[in-house]
């Protein structure tokens, strides 16, 4: 009897130092706050939970420093997450600390990174509310990388193709034999610019004092171009001299000369309106005659015609008159005085 209740207490001793053992691993090693630690909370806002969970770790410099205890969408504006740390009582952060929702490995849990920055910043004290960001989705990533080598692979079967259609276009045997004449051709060309260059440096060597002299009376025709050039200068200058002197008198002559065509224009206005003497010679064709006829006469006769120092004109008809003898014609009629 004795001995089966000392084997039930071993048993049972047993059993409940298993059950401590597995309590101390899950402390340790499961998502458990340990006993005896004081925590305080810090709530952190995120655009995006990017696939964090309640009871994730909170590392601090790479070391488990808390628990996240709270996750809470919030509405009220922009879409935002409230994410509620527990942080243990020891762990001061400061203000200026990155907040990020990080991954471990490519399949690992997702857990609150928070890198430290500087050492000059406050502590956030308990209970504050400060910002956080989402740190890049490795999935999300790896998506972007798939549709890039994607788009990458068109991309290279498009260079393949272009490059085929080079190699058929470009490298085929017609085209490698145009190339090859070409490249003769250039070789002709090259050939044929030596000696063109030869043949103007033997030219330029035989005419190098020719040259030297038409330099030289270039420079001396370029010199008295130069000469006439100033004297032509000085002359410009002096005729806008003597023209801004007399602009006065030009401009007085120009006056006169206007009002002397005014007054010209009444004069022959008045002569073609038969007003003067000269303007009834003008129109009056009588008059013209008859001036015309008496200048005849004057000629002819004398200017004392037909008055008491002259001879006197005979008047009569033609028909009364005494026939010239053959004689007397042609002479002067100084003898013809009326009876």
């Amino acid at each position: 009897m004795a001995q089966q209740r000392f084997t039930e207490v071993k048993v049972g001793v047993f059993v409940l130092v298993c059950v401590a053992v597995a309590i101390g691993l899950v402390m340790q090693f499961g998502k458990l706050t340990q006993f005896g630690k004081g925590t305080y909370e810090i709530t952190v806002v995120f655009p995006n939970a990017n696939g964090i969970i309640k009871d994730a770790n909170v590392q601090y410099a790479g070391i488990t420093v808390g628990k996240v205890r709270e996750i809470k969408l919030d509405q009220s504006g922009a879409l935002r997450v409230k994410v509620k740390l527990a942080i243990e009582q020891g762990v001061k952060i400061r203000r200026d600390a990155k907040f990020i929702i990080n991954q471990s490995g490519l399949l690992g849990d997702r857990f609150v990174d928070i890198t430290p920055q500087g050492t000059t910043a406050e502590f956030i004290p308990p209970g504050a509310e400060v910002e956080g960001a989402t740190a890049v989705d490795l999935n999300e990533a790896i998506r972007r990388a798939v549709d890039v080598l994607q788009e990458a692979s068109g991309t290279i079967q498009t260079i393949n193709k272009a490059v085929k259609r080079i190699d058929e276009t470009v490298l085929g045997t017609q085209s490698l034999a145009h190339v090859t004449a070409t490249l003769a051709n250039v070789d002709a060309t090259t050939s044929n610019t030596a000696a063109l260059t030869a043949s103007l440096g033997s030219i330029v060597e035989t005419n190098r004092g020719k040259v030297d002299e038409a330099l030289t009376d270039l420079s001396k025709a370029s010199k008295d171009f130069s000469a006439a050039s100033r004297q032509v200068e000085e002359l410009i200058k002096r005729v806008d001299t003597l023209v801004v002197t007399n602009t006065p008198d030009v401009q007085a002559a120009i006056t006169n000369l206007t009002a002397s065509a005014g007054r010209l224009n009444i004069i022959l206005t008045r002569l073609e309106k038969g007003e003067g003497t000269a303007g009834k010679l003008l129109v009056d064709p009588k008059l013209h005659d008859d001036l015309v006829e008496l200048i005849e006469k004057i000629n002819r006769y004398g200017f004392f015609y037909n008055t008491w120092i002259g001879p006197k004109l005979d008047r009569r008809p033609q028909t009364e008159r005494k026939p010239t003898p053959p004689a007397e014609r042609g002479k002067p009629p100084t003898t013809n005085f009326v009876p």
